[in-house]
């Protein structure tokens, strides 16, 4: 359950690690006694190496400082970051081999054959951390196999030398004198650079194919692991051309210096989570300020996920909207994932973000910072669900006057026109003033037949309905006796149109014809022109509709254009469009809306 005073992130299966409950006691014996026995093992490894190292003395500090400094950072990260787990390990893994070749300066045979036969294994480590960081996890069998050999390279080579080499001297990084000792030496060195370089190759690999997100959060780890790794092969390199010690001195603080950047850069993660909590609320007024699009944008900048998007719980349907009140198409494909929210065991609202981010601590911020933003915009949903609504029943009472005119209203028309023709035919009524006013009855039948024909194409045009917004268009420019090479319409709209929500395809096209109609209309009774020009596209999955006549101009908005006009622009407003009108005076007409075709 839910803490009931704050609201929380459920991931995909299970509580996400942001919510992860505080160590039991068993759990901190067992980390106390850990981070014991590590800080025990350091500092009797550090011991031996006082005054016995082939380093100066200044080199001391960053050099033993490096393990230490991997072993806390693998320690806070088991403790704060359980989901981090496996890089956690890895971490005092890296601070422990760091301190294994120090043995090599204690009296005790067997120790000095694991630090001798274990000296470089701390390189094969930050490799492992390099390659499979942030999740602990190598991603695919190569990668698996370089780590893998490297292992294998430094175990295998290391102890055979030890075989071979009677009572070798104590190995250090980059000695001039290894090309001397024995062929296993050399082939340690050859084979450490190939590696090497696979290491650095594979991590240039990792940074062209990962994601914005995940690059900010690595970054400073590969970095630094990049450093090493070079560093690494500059020391093989001495090695086999028998370099100066001074180079050999220089080399090693510089890759000290890198190796202890690893774990530091390890927690970069964790500190911009603690300085992304600390500022959530200050925050919180910016997020107040802005449309819930503008809101998605500073959401995206803040976690660093430019595809980032949020939608909304409806509590009345049960289900999560998209901003116009659709269903959420929830991505099926592995690029993405999705984080629930939820406050006082209420869900709350869904975000659909990269993969990095799941679990992480930013979200927890997110949950607390937007509860307010996601139940306004949940508020907003039902609102555009409102519109929606409207919109849809204007459509289906145009539709319901347009079939009662067309049907009832000419038939009671046809019928008075029959009764005036019997009554015209009488034989008492010829050559009479009644024939006279019989016919002019007649003919005003005739013309409000007519209008009823016209108001009744203008509530809904039967062709809009059955063949789609070029056939609708092309049935109104014949009514009203206009050119039909002014219209530019795709034959194919309506079946691309038609390829998403069939619902939502219909009301793209009732919206776009609204405007079509009102503006050709206003050209040509209120501009006194003929030559109206419509143009319909699809670009981007939005519809592009144009309307341009070479009339008076003067039109300063859709209100002033009159209320036909007005009302097919909210519609178009209804539906996430937008409207522009240009209409300088004496220089023609341009009407431009843009509507979404998916909901």
């Amino acid at each position: 359950m839910p803490n009931a005073n704050r609201p929380f992130l459920m991931g995909n299966t299970d509580e996400t690690a942001a919510n992860a409950a505080a160590l039991s006691p068993s759990q901190a014996a067992a980390v106390t006694a850990i981070a014991m026995s590590c800080g025990a093992f350091a500092a009797y490894a550090v011991s031996l190496s006082i005054g016995r190292a082939p380093w100066p003395w200044w080199m001391q500090i960053p050099i033993q400082s490096a393990g230490i400094t991997a072993v806390a950072a693998g320690l806070v990260m088991l403790v704060r970051q359980p989901r981090l787990g496996r890089i956690g390990t890895l971490l005092v893994a890296y601070g422990l081999t760091w301190y294994v070749g120090d043995l090599q300066f204690s009296g005790n045979r067997l120790l000095c054959a694991i630090g001798f036969c274990l000296f470089f294994f701390n390189a094969a480590v930050m490799a492992h951390i390099a390659l499979s960081f942030p999740s602990g996890r190598l991603r695919d069998p190569i990668t698996s196999g370089v780590v893998i050999s490297l292992y294998c390279v430094i175990l295998i080579t290391q102890t055979a030398r030890y075989i071979v080499e009677e009572s070798p001297p104590p190995q250090v990084w980059g000695d001039p004198q290894a090309g001397t000792y024995s062929p296993w030496a050399t082939a340690g060195t050859v084979a450490g650079m190939m590696l090497c370089t696979a290491v650095f190759a594979l991590l240039i690999r990792r940074w062209r194919s990962e994601r914005p997100v995940m690059r900010r959060s690595a970054a400073p780890v590969w970095f630094s692991a990049g450093l090493a790794v070079l560093i690494v092969s500059g020391f093989l390199i001495i090695a086999l051309i028998n370099a100066p010690a001074r180079l050999n001195h220089l080399l090693l603080f510089g890759y000290a210096t890198a190796v202890l950047l690893v774990p530091i850069a390890s927690q970069v993660g964790a500190l911009r989570e603690w300085v992304g909590r600390a500022n959530a609320f200050e925050r919180l007024a910016d997020f107040e300020r802005v449309a819930s699009e503008g809101y998605r944008e500073l959401l995206a900048k803040w976690l660093g996920d430019p595809e980032i998007q949020i939608y909304p719980w409806l509590p009345n349907e049960e289900r999560y909207a998209n901003p116009t009140g659709g269903a959420v198409r929830f991505p099926k494909d592995s690029r993405r994932a999705k984080t629930y929210l939820e406050w006082r065991g209420q869900p709350l609202g869904v975000l659909i973000h990269d993969p990095s981010l799941t679990g992480a601590r930013q979200l927890q911020s997110v949950a607390t910072v937007t509860r307010i933003i996601l139940e306004k915009e949940a508020l907003q949903v039902e609102v555009a669900q409102a519109s929606m609504m409207l919109f849809d029943s204007e459509v289906k009472q145009r539709k319901a006057l347009q079939s009662a005119l067309h049907n009832g209203g000419q038939e009671q028309i046809m019928g008075i026109r029959f009764i005036l023709n019997e009554l015209k035919g009488e034989p008492g009524l010829a050559n009479s003033r009644a024939t006279e006013l019989i016919q002019k009855a007649l003919d005003g039948v005739e013309e409000l037949k007519q209008q009823i024909r016209d108001v009744s194409f203008q509530l809904f045009p039967p062709a809009l309905e059955k063949y789609g917004l070029q056939a609708g268009v092309e049935s109104l420019y014949d009514r009203l006796g206009l050119p039909l090479e002014n219209v530019a319409i795709p034959e194919t709209l309506r079946d691309q149109l038609l390829q998403g929500d069939e619902d939502w395809a219909k009301r793209v096209e009732h919206a776009a014809y609204g405007v079509i109609s009102e503006a050709v209309l206003n050209a040509r009774v209120h501009a006194g022109t003929d030559n109206i020009c419509v143009t319909v596209s699809l670009h981007c999955d939005r519809l592009i509709v144009e309307v341009d006549d070479d009339g008076m101009g003067g039109a300063e908005s859709p209100a002033s254009s009159g209320v036909g006009l007005h009302r097919a622009t909210q519609l178009v407003k209804v539906l996430g469009g937008t409207f522009k009108l240009n209409s300088p005076t004496d220089d023609g007409t341009h009407v431009r809306v843009e509507i979404p075709c998916t909901s």
